[in-house]
């Protein structure tokens, strides 16, 4: 008489069902890694922090990879800021690392997830610049996934 359908407690628990598995939401992934924890550095994905040969190369393990189940239009414009910008880059790389591709989960390379993640930036309209993506999740940590250039903080001037 009071049963909750499963799909719907496993939700409220931040769980997702996908054909018969229980797997993680995004965004309770995120809030388990993110902490709280923002980037160590001003450096922001508005820098060019991977190259557009990278990017291109993450389109081609993208399509290899992840477009059975995903589309780019799905990981980019608000839904994809609202998750993830202002958060360090190394918070989505863990993610993605971790959970995907569903059927084999951290089944490939880190470079090629570093290429994914490039390619996943470029959609989201972050230029390229001179030096790749690191697949280090410290220097991933360094960098800070936002939609605009921000500013640094201003400084207060001793009167």
């Amino acid at each position: 008489m009071y049963a909750i359908p499963c799909a719907a407690v496993l939700a409220l628990c931040g769980l997702a069902v996908h054909d018969g598995s229980v797997s993680a939401s995004p965004a309770s992934v995120a809030t388990r890694d993110d902490r709280g924890v923002r980037p160590d550095t001003g450096a922001s994905t508005m820098d060019g922090v991977y190259t557009a040969a990278q990017a291109v190369a993450g389109s081609d393990v993208f399509a290899a990879y992840c477009r059975s189940c995903h589309t780019p239009t799905v990981h980019s414009g608000p839904p994809f800021r609202g998750k993830w910008f202002g958060r360090p880059v190394a918070v989505l790389y863990g993610y993605i690392r971790r959970e995907m591709p569903k059927n084999e989960p951290g089944s490939m390379s880190d470079e090629d997830y570093a290429a994914a993640l490039a390619y996943l930036l470029k959609v989201n309209g972050m230029p390229a610049g001179d030096m790749s993506l690191p697949a280090d999740s410290a220097a991933l940590h360094r960098i800070r996934l936002d939609s605009v250039r921000t500013a640094p903080a201003p400084r207060s001037v001793p009167k």
